[in-house]
């Protein structure tokens, strides 16, 4: 099931935004030592999204993981 930003408890997009860039803030790739990136697309909560790149799989999957408030799985 789906869980929208506003299921989790944000009262604002800006808010959404902040909180998520915060829990990636320090993650960097072992083996490359780069950051993720976060585009945030949408104006209201109901629709907002994410796009994330990185340099690749196991980035994306640590910084999935940190979003989703998981302990990373090595």
């Amino acid at each position: 099931m789906f869980t929208s930003a506003r299921d989790l408890g944000y009262t604002s997009v800006e808010e959404f935004k902040e909180q998520t860039a915060r829990k990636v803030r320090d993650l960097r790739c072992p083996e490359h030592r780069q950051p993720p990136r976060l585009r945030f697309h949408g104006v209201s909560l109901r629709d907002v999204s994410i796009q994330m790149s990185g340099c690749c799989g196991k980035l994306i999957a640590l910084a999935n993981q940190a979003i989703a408030g998981r302990s990373p799985q090595t």
